[in-house]
């Protein structure tokens, strides 16, 4: 058994791959196995890695594109490793980047670890640091289930024992793929360790191509993925953990987790959110627990919930910004008309008067 496994998912990375493994190899720390899946590349990748003759180097081509986490779940069952390392092929290791993830491992009772990262574009020019603050995985739980990630999946690190709690991947998963991981993993009562150092280089082109780049279609992939990544939440059957997570949500709606009221309870706090998709997903969660007679009699006696305030509820809608700015464009539209309208009335008297 080797000691890290590093887990490379790699779909046309022609341009960098070569960096990425010449980075790879030359890692103060030696005792790892590379593992590259590569998810059915219709450019030069597969050609670039074979041009590096490394026993540690193990290819494995998928026979067409199945997605992510189904690239990543085809890596971890090829792997050997004590440790694994997350890392794409178009990214770059700093050369102590696998030492400090081991020593770190070695010396701390840790079971996921996220390093720091710098930025870098399409040419390997420097661009920013990303920084991490010790957060707690309460607070990384509701940041997740209100607003959205806070954490970054580059170089994460992970006991082989912890990720086999949340193997296999979920393959439908794409632009949340990281965050359902991050989620699943607190949920299994992972330890997480945040490090200072700066090992992985992420590249962030700014030609604004791939499944992240800021693009329309990204954007709604990300929504319409957001009720299956909130779905994770519903696992949660400690009340203690739900009062921790949402402590101050709770106290504003005195809305409190009971054992049988859990999806209403998570529904509840979902209303609390900014982001519509999300309150769309706890709105249809009450509306499924209510739904059930034997659940409307307990809502009744936990919250002295009756029909009329769960018509109330659209009421938290009214909030939305987009609602607020569909208003505001409404009376400017509103205004012009009456403008317009006056406009052509005094040209019709100054005509009249005219003629």
């Amino acid at each position: 058994m080797v000691k890290i496994s590093i887990l490379t998912p790699c779909f046309n990375h022609e341009k960098y791959i070569k960096y990425y493994l010449q980075s790879v190899l030359e890692q103060s720390f030696q005792d790892f196995e590379l593992i590259i899946v590569d998810d059915y590349s219709t450019d030069n990748s597969i050609q670039e890695i074979q041009k590096f003759n490394d026993s540690r180097i193990k290819l494995i081509k998928h026979e067409f594109n199945k997605g992510i986490n189904a690239t990543l779940n085809t890596a971890f069952e090829n792997s050997n490793g004590e440790y694994i390392v997350l890392c794409a092929s178009d990214d770059i290791l700093e050369k102590n980047a696998l030492e400090v993830i081991y020593q770190t491992f070695k010396d701390s009772d840790v079971d996921v670890i996220y390093p720091n990262i710098s930025i870098i574009d399409e040419n390997n020019v420097f661009q920013k640091k990303n920084r991490y603050s010790s957060k707690e995985n309460i607070d990384i739980l509701n940041h997740i289930f209100f607003k959205g990630n806070c954490l970054v999946s580059v170089g994460m690190s992970i006991r082989t024992t912890f990720f086999k709690k949340i193997y296999p991947l979920d393959n439908s998963m794409c632009n949340h793929q990281d965050t359902k991981m991050h989620v699943e993993l607190i949920l299994n009562n992972s330890k997480i360790l945040f490090l200072k150092e700066h090992l992985i280089q992420y590249r962030m082109s700014s030609e604004n191509t791939g499944i992240s780049a800021r693009i329309d279609s990204t954007i709604i992939r990300e929504n319409l993925e957001i009720n299956f990544l909130m779905d994770s939440f519903l696992k949660i059957k400690d009340e203690k953990l739900l009062e921790n997570i949402f402590k101050n949500e709770i106290e504003k709606t005195k809305i409190k987790p009971y054992g049988n009221t859990l999806e209403f309870f998570l529904g509840r706090m979902a209303l609390e959110s900014e982001d519509k998709f999300r309150k769309i997903w706890g709105y249809h969660k009450i509306m499924k627990f209510y739904n059930e007679i034997n659940n409307v009699k307990i809502l009744k006696e936990k919250y002295n919930f009756t029909f009329k305030d769960y018509l109330a509820l659209v009421k938290l809608f009214k909030s939305e910004k987009f609602l607020k700015k569909y208003k505001k464009y409404k009376k400017i539209s509103n205004i012009l008309t009456y403008i317009c309208l006056l406009f052509l009335i005094i040209i019709g008297v100054l005509l009249w008067l005219i003629f």
